[in-house]
């Protein structure tokens, strides 16, 4: 493991602020351009950040701006299961009688 960088200096309106080095990545960084779509900013994100589903979640952590994939719910993930085959299910159960109680 990488031994962490030291803090950096940001100047925040006329001040020095400590900044801590950013947590080891599994990626490294890359940049992305940012442009406006309509009244919106969006990110060209590069091809090895690309994105599986179509939402992900939005969300400040500190100064960064994060990105996560959106989890699947559970209605969604039924929905991605095959179907179950015709004779999964029985049409009917037999009804058995009741076992016998013993009493002591």
């Amino acid at each position: 493991m990488k031994p962490r960088k030291a803090q950096r200096k940001r100047r925040v309106e006329g001040l020095h602020v400590a900044e801590p080095a950013p947590p080891p990545y599994e990626h490294a960084s890359a940049v992305a351009r940012v442009f406006q779509s309509g009244n919106s900013q969006a990110v060209r994100l590069p091809k090895r950040f690309r994105l599986r589903g179509p939402t992900v979640q939005v969300f400040r952590r500190g100064g960064d701006i994060v990105l996560r994939e959106k989890p699947m719910t559970l209605s969604a993930a039924l929905r991605s299961l095959p179907p179950l085959p015709d004779d999964a299910l029985p049409d009917e159960i037999p009804d058995r009688p009741p076992e016998p109680v013993e009493e002591p």
